[in-house]
């Protein structure tokens, strides 16, 4: 299949989901790197905050990373990276991918607006001790399902993981994960593949 894709994203920013996801699926596509765009006429007319991930598909605008990596995968049979609507594997997908978005992505969204983005009258300590608890009960659970598992939905390498992955290694990034040894093998493993866009440090 061919499709017109132009891919707007920023460094290793969540756009690095969706780039990571269109190279596994073998789709070309034209990558604009540029934080000048950010909140510009040209992004709001993809995103109505004018943010980015921002996508457009044969003209058509989509925007957050979870659903763009998911319709390419819906687009594309072969590599399958996603189970189909109806299964029990799309359903474990849209339950790892909900889970990571709100009880980890969220709180380390958070947190580092309050250590780095806002300015020091706006930044509160109070909240960053809270996040960094909710980051540690979300890597615990996460932790324990690696325990018997190398991926996340059945025995093969999927979209899930892409999702879910860029988060945990944001934690890793940010110190979050020395506790948890089985979340630091399995980055590994993702960074093994060839397409990873999930660097340490």
């Amino acid at each position: 299949m061919t499709l017109d894709i132009k891919l707007y994203g920023m460094g290793r920013t969540r756009s690095a989901r969706c780039q990571w996801t269109l190279d596994e699926l073998e789709l070309a596509y034209e990558y604009v790197d540029d934080r000048a765009l950010l909140h510009s006429e040209e992004l709001r007319r993809l995103h109505p905050q004018g943010k980015m991930p921002a996508i457009l598909i044969d003209g058509q605008p989509l925007f957050e990373s979870a659903p763009i990596c998911e319709y390419l995968c819906d687009l594309i049979a072969e590599p399958m990276l996603i189970g189909a609507v109806g299964t029990y594997e799309r359903a474990q997908h849209a339950q790892w991918t909900s889970f990571v978005l709100t009880e980890l992505d969220a709180y380390l969204w958070s947190d580092l607006k309050h250590t780095r983005a806002y300015s020091e009258e706006h930044r509160s300590a109070e909240v960053t001790a809270s996040n960094a608890k909710e980051i540690q009960r979300a890597l615990d659970v996460l932790d324990k399902e690696f325990a018997s598992r190398d991926f996340l939905i059945g025995e093969r390498f999927s979209v899930t993981d892409i999702i879910v992955g860029w988060s945990i290694n944001w934690a890793a990034n940010t110190g979050h994960l020395a506790a948890f040894t089985q979340l630091s093998r399995y980055l590994a493993r993702l960074q093994e593949r060839e397409y990873c866009t999930i660097k340490p440090g």
